[in-house]
Order: C-alpha cells, then structure tokens, then sequence
C-alpha cells in the first residue's frame, strides 16, 4: 500500500509540472488578466511563460495600443509610480518587438516587493509595454 501510495504523489507532481506558453498576443492577455481584452485594448504582441508548479510563476511581455482612461485606470489599480532608475535592458530574453522608445515614461509598482515587473508609456505611438514577473 506504501507503494502505490508513493507512486501515485510523484505520478502527480510529474503531472502537475508542464510549462505553459504562449505568443498568441490575445491568449497572452487572457491568461494575465483572465478575460478577452475590451473593444478599447488593442493587443498588438505578447509573450507568455507559466511554471507548471502551483506557485503561479510566470514572465510575460505585452504591447497594447489603448485609451489614456484604460492606462490612468492600470496604473491608480495597480499603485504604479515613475521608476527613476532606467533599465536599459529588462532581460536577455526580451522579444525583439518590446522596444519601448527612448521617450516613454517607465513605471513600477509601489511596494518594497517590487521583483522587477515594468510598465511603459511610449509617448511617441500610444503604446504600453508591460514587462511582468512574478516569481
């Protein structure tokens, strides 16, 4: 019985332990948020990586073309403040396409548990890029 019982725990953390991906930029979105976007959210790309553990891990990259109402409405939700120190670089594993513009505003949350995640205002085209982690 000790045998079955511990053959069926790993058989279940083997299981249970998939990545979930996707580049799909409207399947990235709703993995994130967990629903489809509204008519004012243009979701142009997406990148999108999960654990497979039940801790919820995951790295995601977004590029939206929105309204001001939709971002003031993200940044007051989520506390988000002007990030002072520039990152020039977020990861090596960037897409090619999250290029923020030298002119965009970068933005971070609020809180002493910051893990990195960015937000940015791209001034030059309306777009928002968003670099989330959580770990």
């Amino acid at each position: 019985m000790k045998k079955y019982s511990f053959f069926l725990i790993i058989s279940f953390f083997l299981v249970s332990c998939y990545d979930k991906t996707s580049s799909n930029p409207t399947e990235v979105y709703q993995l994130w948020i967990g629903t489809k976007p509204s008519k004012q959210i243009k979701v142009i790309n997406g990148q999108y990586w999960e654990s497979g553990h039940w801790t919820k891990e995951y790295v995601l990259f977004l590029e939206l073309q929105t309204d001001k109402s939709f971002w003031d409405k993200f940044k007051k939700e989520n506390n988000l403040i002007i990030d002072t120190i520039k990152n020039e670089m977020i990861t090596s594993e960037q897409p090619k396409w999250f290029n923020p513009s030298k002119n965009s505003i970068q933005y971070k949350i609020n809180d002493h548990f910051d893990q990195g995640s960015r937000y940015y205002e791209d001034l030059t085209n309306n777009k928002i890029y968003i670099y989330e982690i959580q770990l």
